[in-house]
Order: C-alpha cells, then sequence, then structure tokens
C-alpha cells in the first residue's frame, strides 16, 4: 500500500480548483456527497472588492504550517504527515493554519478532487476545520477528476487563526492490498452574504391620544429599521406593523383595563428582535355606561264618595 502525496490545490490559480458560486448534486457512488462543478472567474489579483460567491482565496487567504511565516496560496507547499492507513482505520494526512486577512464576510471550504485509487481499491476522505469535523466520504476504485466532494466548511472571520486538516483512510471492508491512494485535497476561500444581525430599538414612540376610555384603540408611531415587523405591546395588548422603507410605522393597540399603561415597541428581522424601545404611557379610563333607563309612574287617583245623609223629620206643630 502506498500513499501518494497529492498535488494540493493553492486554488485561484485557474484550474480546476475553483469552488462555484451555486451548483450541487448527489453522486450515487458517494451518498450525500456535496458536488460542485467547477464555475466562474477568479478574482483578479489586487481587486479590493468582492461579490458574495466570488473566490477570494489568493487575494485573503494566508496559510502557515508548523509556525512557520504565513504566504499566499500559490507560495504555500505543505509537508505531509508519516500516517499511512489500514483497514477499519483514519489519520490526518496534512495539517495546517490558516486565516482570512480580509475584512470580508467569508466560507472555507476543504474539498477532494482529481482523487485516484488504483488497483480497484477504495478510500476514505474527511476534512476538518478547528474542531469542526465534516462527514466521511469513500472514493474510489480508478480515478475520478471532474467530481469535487465537500469535505467541510466554515465562516472564517477575519485574522482569526484556524487549522484545518485533511484525513486518510480506508474502509473496514476492503481486502485488497498494495494500491496507491491520491486524495486530491484542495481548499477555497469564497466571500459569503453579510451577517444579517437583529435591529436596533425602535425609536421616536408616540400616542394619537394621551387618554382614552377602556376598548378605545390608540394609535402608536414611531420609527424602526426598513422593513422590520414591530410588534407593540402595553396594558396586555399588542398590535403590529411592518416599518415603511423610510422606517415609520404605526398600528392601533386596544387596552381594555383602565389604568397608566408603559407602551414599548420591539422590532424583528431575520437576525433576531431588537430590545425593547423607551415607553410612553397612555391613560384608559373606565368605559362610560348609560345612566339608566327612565322609570315612568302613575300617581293613581283615589276617589270615593261621600254619602249623603237626608235628616227627615217633621216639626209637630
Amino acid at each position: 500500500m502506498s500513499l501518494h502525496m497529492p498535488r494540493f490545490f493553492p486554488v485561484g490559480d485557474g484550474r480546476e480548483s475553483r469552488l462555484p458560486r451555486r451548483a450541487t448534486a448527489v453522486l450515487a457512488a458517494l451518498p450525500a456527497a456535496l458536488l460542485l462543478a467547477t464555475s466562474g472567474a477568479l478574482l483578479a489579483p489586487g481587486t479590493a472588492v468582492a461579490a458574495p460567491g466570488d473566490d477570494i482565496t489568493d487575494q485573503c487567504l494566508e496559510m502557515s504550517q508548523n509556525g512557520g511565516p504565513w504566504v499566499k496560496p500559490p507560495a504555500f507547499g505543505p509537508d505531509g504527515t508519516d500516517y499511512i492507513p489500514i483497514p477499519g482505520d483514519e489519520g490526518t494526512q496534512m495539517a495546517f493554519d490558516v486565516r482570512n486577512v480580509c475584512d470580508l464576510p467569508a466560507t472555507l471550504t476543504l474539498f477532494s478532487e482529481g482523487w485516484s485509487v488504483s488497483g480497484g481499491g477504495t478510500a476514505t476522505v474527511r476534512g476538518k476545520i478547528g474542531s469542526q469535523v465534516g462527514q466521511q466520504f469513500v472514493i474510489g476504485p480508478d480515478a475520478n477528476s471532474a467530481t469535487r466532494i465537500e469535505l467541510v466548511k466554515t465562516p472564517l472571520a477575519q485574522n482569526v487563526n484556524v487549522m484545518v486538516g485533511f484525513m486518510i483512510g480506508i474502509p473496514a471492508s476492503e481486502v485488497l492490498q498494495g494500491y496507491e491512494i491520491n486524495p486530491g485535497w484542495g481548499l477555497v476561500l469564497v466571500e459569503g452574504e453579510p451577517a444579517v444581525v437583529a435591529p436596533s430599538a425602535p425609536t421616536d414612540l408616540s400616542l394619537g391620544a394621551a387618554e382614552v376610555e377602556a376598548g378605545t384603540p390608540v394609535k402608536v408611531s414611531g420609527k424602526a429599521e426598513s422593513n422590520s415587523t414591530v410588534t407593540v405591546t402595553g396594558g396586555g395588548a399588542t398590535c403590529t406593523a411592518t416599518a415603511d422603507t423610510s422606517g415609520n410605522f404605526s398600528c392601533n393597540l386596544t387596552i381594555t383595563t383602565p389604568g397608566s399603561h408603559p407602551i414599548t415597541a420591539t422590532a424583528t428581522n431575520a437576525g433576531g428582535t431588537s430590545p425593547a424601545s423607551a415607553g410612553v404611557t397612555v391613560k384608559v379610563t373606565a368605559k362610560t355606561t348609560d345612566p339608566g333607563g327612565s322609570s315612568s309612574g302613575s300617581l293613581g287617583s283615589s276617589t270615593g264618595s261621600l254619602g249623603s245623609l237626608d235628616l227627615f223629620g217633621s216639626l209637630g206643630g
């Protein structure tokens, strides 16, 4: 059994080593493998700006091994370890440090491409970035120059040193001996989308009226991040609104409990929810009720008759 040190792709050199902006498929021989076809132009050396999806390896990635100097990929020639795999085992064949020196959101991807396994044998490949270890894939038999297997990827912040490792192994079921393995290691740094952060707390809350009757809506207005969803709460009630392109929002809050109630607002976007805004207070008065139905009655008349008394008598004469 022999293990060839692969032609390590420094990437960004115009060969079949570039991560595409988008393209995924599943290779039947490698279940769940993420395959990446070659694509788009590289970022020209010295270019100061890039767009999400652009290869920024040569511009932004630096590499160092065993405490040596930091260099750009074209000048990097890493040494491999002495590890030789045996069936049912895997180990690190190559490891070194990398860092992103550009103030750009970026994603680092380790891959296997242009691999070959001679004599009908098979091998396993895996990548690791820091403490993150990727899925193990089986390569072979024979060679594959067209398929790129994504081993592991992670966001890479500016000037944060991270160790990467490429791991090789042989499946436990393999019985062949004396074949050669070229795992085809490579890596690429691609600009990512800027991270979405939660909005700031809404500001400038105002009320349509300082005092309302219980059950009567009060208009609450203010400013928030444009297109964020604003939630207004107070007095056990809630209303929502979407801030317009200028950041203005308003909604009607209906509180049914009398008293003085503080009202606050939060804003939410894809990055999360803001802290609560400074509050405003609305006074809610008891609902006025009908003083009552009218009552009517009649003063009954009492009638009676005074009986007459006739006195008859004769006065004798």
